[in-house]
């Protein structure tokens, strides 16, 4: 099979290739906000089983209050975010550590909500997927701080912000909303009252953002300690960038193949299709992708 035969090389997704995971979350969450409203509609409660409350809860729902939302925007927030890092946890990390720290966000999120109410006064619940997206945007961000993304502030004012400043913006909001709004709210503090009420969980946010970076940090130790690929490399095969033999074909005069045996060249090959397997086709350089087409094609 050549190069182009493979499919992170084509632009289309085999009939056969299952679709992302990614999407048939997103697509569960607009399923129960659709239910929701048809229970609304027939004034039936038809979702308060899912919902997670202070003072009464069942196992299940530290999973399925995530499934349910309060309204469109916060759906659209959340599914968004979930459409954008999702992906990119679920293609460079797998499906496993996406739904593994979707997971977990939504247990960890709900449990520092529920702790930051004890001996409160309030008897409130716990709807929205927060948690679970923040900790899948840690993951998905915290290796492209230096990376720059469009953003429109206030929905109209299109910025083109540095992912650093995205991450620290959202983890100081998350802090300074519990401290100042969602904590005192819920307590009846004589020397501590509320700054400004609403009805956001920054706590189930901060759990999250926990998960997310513990969760990179693992998977990072993960893949760079001893013993942790799934397969191993022979020596011919060494990840391609730390490869000397074949690091002047990231250069942009890289030499043509011509000169290279067919088991130099196939291992060349397989060390750059090695590379796009970790980290996605978009992570070799312009002279490596010139070298992939010149390696496929003495290959053919």
């Amino acid at each position: 099979m050549g190069v182009g035969d493979r499919t992170y090389m084509r632009g289309t997704r085999p009939s056969s290739e299952a679709r992302p995971l990614t999407h048939w979350t997103v697509g569960l969450l607009v399923l129960f906000f659709i239910v929701g409203l048809v229970g609304d509609s027939a004034q039936a409660d038809l979702l308060g089983w899912a919902v997670i409350r202070e003072r009464e809860t069942h196992t299940w729902q530290w999973f399925t209050y995530a499934l349910v939302h309060e309204g469109f925007w916060h759906l659209l927030g959340n599914g968004l975010m979930l459409w954008w890092t999702g992906a990119i946890v679920e293609r460079e990390r797998g499906p496993r550590i996406f739904v593994g720290v979707l997971s977990a966000g939504a247990v960890v999120g709900a449990l520092v909500w529920w702790l930051t109410g004890v001996g409160g006064r309030s008897d409130g619940a716990l709807v929205g997927a927060s948690g679970a997206v923040h900790a899948l945007a840690l993951v998905a961000l915290l290796g492209r701080m230096e990376d720059r993304i469009p953003i429109l502030l206030f929905f109209f004012l299109p910025v083109n912000l540095k992912v650093r400043w995205l991450v620290i913006g959202t983890a100081v909001f998350a802090l300074a909303g519990w401290a100042f709004s969602e904590l005192p709210h819920r307590h009846d503090w004589q020397g501590w009252r509320a700054a400004w009420v609403s009805s956001v969980a920054h706590s189930a946010h901060l759990g999250g953002l926990l998960v997310g970076f513990l969760a990179w940090r693992r998977v990072g130790q993960t893949e760079t300690g001893a013993g942790s690929a799934q397969e191993t490399i022979p020596s011919e095969r060494q990840a391609y960038s730390e490869n000397p033999e074949f690091a002047h074909a990231g250069e942009e005069e890289a030499s043509a193949p011509e000169g290279l045996s067919r088991a130099r060249a196939r291992a060349e090959l397989d060390a750059l299709l090695d590379k796009i397997s970790a980290r996605g086709f978009g992570s070799l350089t312009p002279g490596e992708k010139r070298r992939l087409e010149e390696l496929s094609a003495k290959l053919r």
